[in-house]
């Protein structure tokens, strides 16, 4: 199976910023790239995160139900 490479993840970091999580990933103890590989990873799979967004979704629908419902 041929899988094609995509374009490394990219965000906009302040100075502050990369040099708050150059000191995360030291204290992990893992390259930066590796680091931030596994924070985004982490965060893609949380189930917390899921039904979280699922929620506000369920919400903002039936705001606008409601609101349109009102007219």
């Amino acid at each position: 199976m041929d899988i094609a490479c995509p374009a490394p993840l990219f965000a906009s970091l302040t100075a502050a910023e990369r040099v708050e999580v150059e000191r995360a990933a030291a204290v992990a103890g893992q390259p930066v790239e590796e680091f931030v590989r596994a924070a985004v990873l982490d965060a893609a799979r949380d189930p917390f995160l899921a039904a979280l967004d699922q929620a506000v979704t369920t919400v903002v629908t039936r705001d606008r139900i409601q609101h349109d419902y009102a007219r």
